[in-house]
């Protein structure tokens, strides 16, 4: 759906970790008692680099989290398929700086960086086994509120045979996405916003637009190109 469904620009970056209270406790199912309502982030670092950084990761399909100082500790976790690889690094981090880190578990190892403001989390380097090409889409959570991941399909309808892996972050009442075609072995960005706390809709940048419900932890919508007169389907179940 090379034009079609391009719901979601390219992006990179990474999945998961802190050892908090229960309340923020990783769960790779859809366990809604394991889902934090509250944010692991604290106020102290809203606006620098030290944190807590939440995101997708797609080559299959999983989550990520990094904590940067958020509680002393520099560490990522990412979930992917259910497999959790823990990532530490030496690298030594400081308050208020441009920040690049290594960080490393066994053989898979990426690069993270952030601007001393806590704004553009990137990942480059990403190297995981038995996952190639992957990406990762990052934001940064505030103490204001959660930062929630959800894991999903699209699938094209009418004729339309592109298909895919389509994840995504919600963050107070904006929506992003980071989408692989399995059909084109293209990624896209996206990025919509959140009306009434479940009316969805937005836009890629090639004119794709789409449309959905959020309740509770699901959400489900449609999306259409008007230029190419291409529909379909799509669906995620909050993971994190």
């Amino acid at each position: 759906m090379k034009k079609i469904l391009i719901f979601v620009t390219l992006i990179i970056f990474s999945v998961l970790i802190l050892s908090c209270s229960n309340d923020n406790d990783i769960d790779s199912g859809n366990n809604d008692n394991a889902l934090s309502q509250t944010p692991q982030a604290i106020s102290q670092f809203d606006n620098n680099n030290f944190g807590i950084y939440k995101g997708v990761f797609i080559g299959s399909s999983g989550i990520i989290v990094i904590n940067l100082n958020n509680d002393g500790n520099v560490s990522a976790t990412v979930i992917i398929d259910g497999s959790t690889y823990t990532f530490n690094t030496n690298d030594v981090v400081q308050e208020n700086q441009q920040t690049t880190i290594n960080f490393i578990s066994g053989n898979n190892s990426f690069t993270f960086s952030v601007s001393s403001d806590g704004t553009n989390p990137m990942i480059s380097n990403l190297m995981i086994e038995g996952h190639p090409n992957a990406n990762i889409l990052l934001v940064k959570e505030t103490s204001v509120i959660v930062t929630k991941l959800f894991e999903g399909t699209y699938t094209g309808t009418g004729g339309n045979t592109d298909a895919g892996i389509l994840n995504a972050i919600i963050t107070s009442n904006e929506m992003y996405v980071l989408a692989y075609s399995t059909t084109f072995n293209v990624y896209f960005t996206a990025k919509g916003t959140i009306n009434d706390d479940s009316t969805i809709s937005g836009e890629a940048s090639t004119g794709t637009t789409f449309t959905g419900t959020l309740e509770n932890n699901d959400m489900k919508g449609v999306f259409s190109n008007s230029q190419s007169i291409e529909i379909g389907t799509w669906s995620g179940t909050r993971t994190f």
